[in-house]
């Protein structure tokens, strides 16, 4: 458990010192890159330029999991940006995301899920030749070692990624509503993952820590300060760093990426110049759902009419940005007893100090962040106007929930109402929204931030299904008060009256939230073709979670880790192919 090193050098390249060229250049060094520098570094006759904007960090507080997921707080690993107001909450939304090697997985809850095998088989019969579950499956077994009681069919043993179960329920409140889920009919899943369940009901959600109880991030999985120390000579990473633009060329009917611009993020250091670094074989975009399109479209790839605007000459007419999804979520929170929140950490100096020597002593403990160890998974079409499960509808196998609802034992901004209890908080979320919204430029300037607009709920039938998921909210929180627990409403409905569509908006209203969950908009069909190149390019692809056709039904490490190994497959066998051709 102890999380102090002396051996945690990393070798990184500056600007300045970089070679003329690369055979493959690697944008963005978060959740995928760090499995594409892993996977392109491993012949070490490649050489591969790992670009990052963000540094790198391997402190003690970074693998803690509790410490290193307050990014709200500590600003060191994430970026913050803003989207244009949002009229479903009346104000602009805050958004995070990874801003180091290693990207989110450095910063999030660590929920290892791969959502519902329906929703890729649906992308599939709509044109993702390759990307059905069944074609993604090794993918994530390549990357994966579980180290639970894990079907070997579904699971990996023998990958460099670490997820494990989080052990008992820490909290009461989370028994609590297991059998809250119970009465309502809400069955256990077994293995979330596992395509053979029915994904309706409850279930345990697995976690990325490794071994010793650290956070298992991409960064440590894939890349390491080990592994780059190993490959040093043909893996260069560059910290602290922005792609400026690329540079392309018409060949036949075809663009080419012949060089990247780079610059420092802050365009100060190493005296603020931009460096063209020279593509020998192909360039890949994994710079997440705002930075992967702000690129394509400085580059001159993107809707004609708002580069126009903007003053970017036109190479390729494609729909960049469009499409922008995530998940929506609404809080309700309640009063709970002091011990059973997270809140008791920062109440009772003693119980924190015995809490810290828990975690380095045992590997145990509130450090773990056990903030949230279950989840309730429904289908609104099988709920009835109150929110409960109907008897005579029941989920299929390969049925999509569109709610997930998490029990905190934390919630936010409860501290000041009552000093002598704790949090406590359902967070219910629309995993299959329709509402679509897009990212664009403001300027020509590629370290300005890009303008960012959700329109959360902006489809009727969306904030109808918001509506159903409360509700069932409500129920559980119902059904936790009638087990005899001490829950009471603090910015939530009350739970003894049946609640208007007025009050469920006023709370969406007033709770409404980004729960991190960007995708799509560079997406497959659309902006990619099946193998991620692209459209009109020869030698451009992008990997990462702009490129799902919409937003999965599930927390996005786990899918974005599988896009990265099918994209580093298909391009070591573009290579091979054509230097057999050669």
């Amino acid at each position: 458990m102890w999380p102090f090193s002396t051996n945690n050098s990393v070798p990184v390249a500056s600007l300045k010192d970089l070679d003329e060229g690369y055979d493959y250049v690697i944008v963005g060094g978060g959740t995928a890159g760090c499995v594409l520098a892993n996977r392109l570094s491993a012949n070490p006759q490649n050489k591969v330029l790992l670009v990052e904007r963000g540094p790198v960090d391997v402190s003690w507080t970074s693998r803690i999991p509790l410490f290193s997921a307050n990014f709200a707080a500590d600003h060191r690993l994430a970026r913050k940006l803003e989207s244009e107001e949002e009229p479903v909450v009346g104000k602009a939304v805050e958004i995070f995301q990874g801003n180091a090697l290693g990207g989110s997985t450095q910063i999030n809850h660590m929920f290892y899920t791969r959502g519902p095998s329906g929703q890729y088989d649906r992308w599939e019969r709509s044109g993702a030749k390759g990307w059905g579950f069944k074609s993604l499956l090794p993918y994530f077994i390549k990357a994966e070692r579980a180290e639970y009681d894990a079907s070997p069919s579904v699971h990996g043993s023998n990958g460099e990624w670490i997820n494990r179960q989080n052990g008992p329920f820490f909290y009461s409140s989370f028994e609590h509503s297991v059998q809250a889920c119970q009465a309502l009919g809400l069955s256990r899943i077994p293995d979330v993952n596992d395509p053979q369940n029915v994904p309706v009901g409850w279930a345990t959600i697995p976690v990325t820590r490794d071994t010793n109880q650290h956070r298992h991030s991409t960064f440590w999985a894939f890349l390491s300060p080990a592994l780059m120390q190993a490959r040093k000579n043909n893996l260069h990473v560059l910290l602290n760093t922005i792609v400026e633009r690329l540079i392309m060329e018409k060949e036949g009917d075809q663009l080419v990426v012949r060089s990247v611009a780079l610059g420092p993020t802050d365009g100060q250091a190493d005296g603020g110049a931009s460096v063209q670094v020279r593509v020998r074989r192909e360039a890949v975009i994994c710079a997440g759902t705002f930075g992967s399109p702000q690129i394509l479209m400085l580059s001159g790839i993107g809707p004609s009419e708002h580069l126009n605007d903007i003053g970017i000459p036109v190479l390729q007419e494609l729909p960049v940005g469009e499409n922008l999804q995530d998940h929506f979520g609404v809080f309700t929170k309640y009063l709970v007893p002091l011990h059973d929140s997270i809140l008791r950490t920062s109440r009772q100096p003693l119980y924190f100090i015995w809490e810290v020597l828990r975690y380095f002593l045992f590997g145990t403990g509130v450090l773990l962040a056990p903030v949230v160890q279950m989840a309730i998974f429904a289908c609104t079409a099988l709920l009835d106007k109150h929110g409960v499960p109907r008897e005579e509808k029941k989920p299929e196998i390969d049925s999509v929930p569109d709610l997930e609802i998490m029990p905190l034992a934390h919630a936010h901004g409860l501290a000041e109402k009552d000093t002598t209890r704790g949090g406590f908080a359902f967070l219910t979320v629309l995993l299959t929204p329709v509402s679509k919204g897009s990212v664009r430029l403001r300027n020509n300037d590629p370290r300005a931030t890009p303008r960012i607009s959700f329109n959360y709920l902006s489809a009727p039938s969306d904030r109808m299904r918001m509506r159903h998921g409360l509700r069932l909210a409500l129920r559980l929180a119902r059904g936790l008060r009638q087990q005899g627990y001490q829950l009471e409403p603090a910015e939530a409905p009350p739970l003894d009256a049946e609640i208007s569509d007025d009050t469920l908006d006023r709370q969406i209203a007033e709770q409404g939230c980004t729960t991190y969950h960007y995708t799509s908009t560079c997406a497959l069909g659309s902006v990619v073709d099946n193998d991620l190149i692209v459209k009109g390019t020869r030698n451009l692809r992008v990997a990462d979670a702009s490129v799902f056709p919409e937003v999965l039904a599930c927390h996005l490490q786990a899918p974005v880790v599988a896009v990265a190994e099918k994209c580093a497959d298909m391009m070591l066998s573009t290579h091979q192919l054509d230097a057999l051709l050669k």
